[in-house]
């Protein structure tokens, strides 16, 4: 089948879908060309089929839009972008344009596995705390953090009014390293009922390791990620590397 007739129907299936709504604005040829790998001739010839059959409208200068199709019947927003390298500001990018929900809070003594991790003794209580982070009433993620301190500012109700970034700060919490691993797992069932998800759905996976002064782990927190509401983004400056160095 020529690409420009599957190109066509791929187009087609998502305008019929409303995935692509009425009245919206197609990319360029040329970025459209760009972003599939095939020629902006082909691009061309998909778009005139469609504009033959009445789908879309092709205007010079203004660019190609959809006409004649469903309305968008999704109401989640565009995914929320937050930066990779910049870990402070990414913090106060999410907690100042989203809504968080306190579900648990406890002090207990951890099992072993986290103790481990936090080199605690068996009688050591910890913070353990499980949030869900939403966006225009959208929830995205699913937070699991356990925390050493002892401040009495750090209770079920300031994390349930405020961000822990700001928690972290007035109870003199400071953070001199962050280790932050990056993976794709499923979600499991209570989990995906808070996220509105089937379980066993794929989720991105963040698990982020914060450590004091003396190199003390001193917060550890799991986030589970809904990839179709939040996207990390990392940028890297060429310049910035010295060409004779093996990268």
């Amino acid at each position: 089948m020529p690409l420009y007739h599957q190109l066509q129907g791929f187009l087609r299936t998502l305008i019929e879908r409303g995935e692509i709504g009425d009245g919206e604005q197609l990319p360029r040829e040329e970025e459209l060309a760009r972003r599939l790998r095939i020629s902006r001739v082909t691009v061309r010839q998909a778009l005139q089929v469609l504009a033959d059959d009445g789908l879309l409208i092709r205007q010079r200068g203004r660019g190609t839009r959809v006409i004649g199709g469903k309305v968008r019947t999704s109401t989640i927003p565009m995914p929320l972008k937050a930066p990779l390298g910049e870990l402070m500001h990414s913090l106060d990018t999410l907690a100042g344009n989203t809504h968080v929900r306190l579900l648990d809070w406890e002090r207990a003594v951890p099992p072993e596995p986290i103790r481990e991790l936090f080199g605690s003794t068996q009688d050591e209580m910890l913070v353990r705390c499980v949030r869900v982070r939403s966006r225009h009433g959208h929830p995205f993620g699913y937070y699991t953090s356990w925390t050493r301190t002892a401040h009495p500012d750090f209770n079920a109700n300031q994390l349930a009014h405020g961000p822990r970034i700001e928690l972290f700060r007035r109870c003199g919490i400071h953070f001199v390293q962050v280790q932050q691993t990056v993976s794709a797992l499923r979600v499991g069932a209570l989990a995906a009922a808070h996220m509105e998800m089937a379980p066993g759905q794929a989720v991105m996976t963040l698990e982020r390791s914060s450590y004091g002064p003396e190199q003390q782990l001193l917060d550890l927190l799991e986030i589970q990620y809904r990839p179709d509401q939040l996207r990390y983004q990392m940028r890297l400056d060429y310049e910035a590397f010295n060409p004779e160095t093996p990268v």
